[in-house]
């Protein structure tokens, strides 16, 4: 019994509700006081109330209506109450036993009468709310389990079923309790193993554990069930009572599947996969599996790696603070290492990339060799060094050749008003010869730019090479043997002839100087066919069939160092004033704007060898070239817009043709071309156009000449042919080209067939 029983007085008399409270108190109750109905609900509502002394008759609520609001709700239904009467109120008294209070007392109060009634209802009170708590508290535990529990009497009939049950396999009550249990669910429980348990092991056993079946049941489908039994006798003789917890293990079954499916998906990928595969032990980092591809990669077999840590196998990654990786994977979940460096069994050097993830117990590192793409980086680092220096090359060469343009311009004017005896005439010719070397370098920036002005023709790669043969056999000297091998079948290539025999001359130039002491020089020549495996191989090129030029040596060769810088320009291995080092640069530019490729392989005191492919095409008619000297052109009377933004230049080109019988309007840029044309469109019968201009470029002049004149003759120069818009949609559109630098003749000669279409 508690300490402190509470207890509620309910009388619209203050004395009486005093006169019990002085009775009570002293024997340790805590009394709380009512004066009416309503109060007293309110009261039970806000305090927990041990027992209620309810007065029968109050005003507005009386006490009938107290307790039958007592008794209508859950919360209060069970608290003990005594109806207060007067002796003469039998009738009361009847009514309030029918209405559900448990005990009364009459007015005027016996006090051991008192005393008795309450605490004998107090004990009662307390003795079923352990009970009902001990009740609840059981239910509660059975209903709150996740499994469906199910207890069978000897009979094997259902006695009792908790909540779960009722809820998995979708049965009522009312089908349930008291069935047999193959009966359930419209005999869904009528499996033959759980008969075969419960009928034939249970008799002469107490308990069977982890029982697995499969069933397919009316409410829920076919689901795998795991069962366990115990067999509880509840006395001597006594009938004896089965405790049957079962627990759906259908979706752990299909998890188990799946894992083993996903094992085994993970065994067959790990077996097949490209990239070599070693799992290693997560505290030492020792190698537990490799699968095949590490035994092709590296040399290794599974059986060599077990056991031992990665650097064992020649992969170098430090090792040391195994446990510190371990953490590092942990935190991050994965880790990348670029670029390591791999020695195979063999003794091969590999790049590799390493992926290392977790795997639960062990840690997994994916071996990727990236040999051939750090190459092929290489290929396209060198490539793109090559582009950029192109670019400046090829900006040198063009503002160069505005220089030299005027230079040789007025070289030419001068020369032209000398006498032949004139003592000056000399050092004009001197100035002149300068010139046309300074314009061969440009023609070499221009070549290795790539932008340098092609005229490709068919050419019949051995009859070039048989015209090559005697200048060769001067190039290189009496001490070195010289053998020229061509292929037996015919082989065309569109071709600059004298482009393509500036870069062999550049090559042999090179082997002359790699045999000091004398040597054999080899050129042949053989028609191939690119396929896949020399792209794969090489990193670069498109398939069909190439005439291919071999240039060897058996000179002092070069180290694998060497090689890879050999087309940089710029570069050389020649001591100082023996060589610019752009030779090989400029014949790796022409071979590139041929669409071709060149090769080199090399070994120190061991010669070299040179191959330049060059894209072949069907026998046709070799193109001959005209050698006759052009005779000077004739004068004119037309008129010429020329357009140039250097001011040099312009007065050259406008004294050249004034000279000549023409005249001569100068613009500055291309917006002053065209509202000059506008002003003369109907003087003027040539145009000439520089490509670069202020304010508009060439071709935009030329769009805003052909919209006033759409038959108009232009001419556009330029230092070189890639300027602002490519070759190809030059002559798509009908260009007359003019190059840079420029001789008066050639100016005139240009003119004229223009001026003569």
């Amino acid at each position: 019994m508690k300490d402190k029983p509470v207890i509620l007085i309910v009388d619209d008399q203050p004395p009486n509700i005093e006169l019990l409270a002085k009775h009570l108190e002293p024997r340790g109750y805590v009394i709380v006081r009512a004066a009416n109905g309503e109060e007293a609900l309110r009261e039970i509502s806000g305090n927990q109330i041990d027992l209620v002394l309810l007065d029968v008759i109050m005003p507005g609520m009386s006490g009938f209506d107290v307790l039958a609001k007592l008794r209508a709700d859950k919360k209060t239904q069970r608290i003990p109450v005594i109806m207060i009467t007067a002796h003469e109120e039998n009738e009361s008294r009847v009514k309030a036993l029918e209405s559900g209070c448990d005990d009364f007392i009459s007015k005027p109060f016996d006090r051991h009468e008192l005393f008795a009634r309450v605490k004998s209802l107090l004990r009662i009170k307390f003795l079923n709310d352990e009970v009902g708590e001990a009740h609840e508290f059981a239910e509660s535990v059975i209903n709150t389990v996740r499994e469906p529990l199910i207890s069978l009497d000897q009979d094997l009939r259902v006695v009792t079923v908790n909540r779960s049950f009722y809820e998995f396999f979708k049965v009522k009550p009312e089908e349930t309790v008291g069935q047999l249990i193959y009966d359930l669910g419209n005999k869904q429980w009528d499996i033959p193993k759980l008969r075969d348990l419960l009928e034939t092991i249970l008799p002469e056993k107490t308990t069977f554990d982890n029982y697995e079946v499969e069933h397919n049941f009316a409410g829920i489908g076919r689901r795998v069930m795991l069962l366990n039994a115990r067999q509880i006798k509840r006395g001597q003789g006594k009938e004896r009572t089965i405790l049957l917890a079962i627990e759906d293990i259908t979706e752990r079954k299909r998890l188990e599947d799946l894992l083993a499916e996903s094992e085994e998906r993970y065994r067959r990928i790990f077996e097949t996969a490209s990239d070599g595969i070693v799992l290693l032990e997560k505290s030492e980092g020792n190698i537990t599996h490799a699968n095949p591809a590490v035994e092709k990669m590296l040399g290794y077999s599974e059986k060599e790696c077990v056991g031992k840590k990665m650097p064992y196998i020649g992969i170098s990654l430090d090792m040391n603070d195994f446990p510190a990786i371990m953490r590092a994977l942990d935190a991050r979940g994965i880790l990348n290492y670029e670029d390591v460096p791999i020695k195979t069994k063999s003794g091969q050097h590999l790049a590799a990339d390493i992926y290392m993830v977790d795997r639960a117990t062990l840690a997994q590192c994916n071996i990727r060799d990236v040999t051939k793409r750090k190459k092929l980086e290489e290929q396209l680092l060198q490539a793109q060094k090559m582009e950029a220096v192109g670019l400046l090359a090829g900006g040198i060469a063009h503002d160069f050749n505005n220089i030299l343009s005027a230079i040789v311009g007025y070289g030419y004017i001068l020369q032209a008003k000398m006498s032949s005896d004139d003592p000056l005439r000399e050092n004009v010719d001197q100035i002149l010869e300068s010139a046309d070397k300074a314009a061969e370098v440009t023609h070499s920036l221009l070549a290795f730019s790539r932008k340098q002005i092609l005229n490709p023709r068919p050419v019949d790669i051995n009859a070039m090479m048989t015209r090559f043969e005697k200048l060769l056999s001067r190039l290189i000297g009496e001490d070195i043997e010289l053998s020229m091998h061509f292929a037996g079948k015919e082989m065309i290539s569109m071709a600059d002839a004298g482009q393509i025999e500036q870069v062999l001359l550049n090559l042999a130039t090179n082997a002359r100087d790699a045999m000091p002491r004398g040597g054999h020089l080899t050129l042949d020549t053989q028609l191939v066919e690119l396929d896949d495996d020399f792209i794969r191989d090489h990193g670069y090129g498109e398939p069909g069939r190439f005439a291919v030029i071999s240039v060897s040596d058996t000179g002092s060769g070069m180290e694998k160092e060497t090689m890879a810088k050999i087309f940089e320009p710029f570069f050389t291995t020649k001591e100082v004033g023996k060589g610019t080092g752009l030779g090989l640069a400029m014949a790796y530019g022409i071979i590139k704007q041929h669409n071709g490729y060149i090769t080199v392989y090399s070994e120190p005191e061991k010669g070299t060898t040179f191959r330049v492919y060059l894209p072949a095409v069907k026998a046709a008619e070799e193109v001959a070239v005209a050698t006759a000297v052009e005779p000077l052109p004739s004068r004119g009377d037309e008129t010429i817009l020329i357009a140039e933004d250097d001011g040099v230049l312009r007065r050259l080109f406008s004294t050249i043709l004034q000279e000549y019988g023409y005249t001569v309007i100068l613009a500055e840029d291309g917006e002053e071309a065209i509202r000059m044309f506008a002003d003369n469109k109907d003087k003027i019968q040539l145009v000439m156009l520089d490509m670069i201009m202020p304010k508009k470029s060439g071709k935009e002049a030329y769009d805003g000449i052909k919209q006033i004149r759409p038959d108009m003759k232009i001419i556009v120069s330029s230092g070189y042919t890639a300027d602002r818009v490519n070759r190809d949609s030059v002559y798509k559109e009908g260009f007359d080209f003019l190059m840079k630098p420029v001789s008066p003749k050639d100016l005139l000669r240009k003119i004229r067939e223009v001026l003569d279409k």
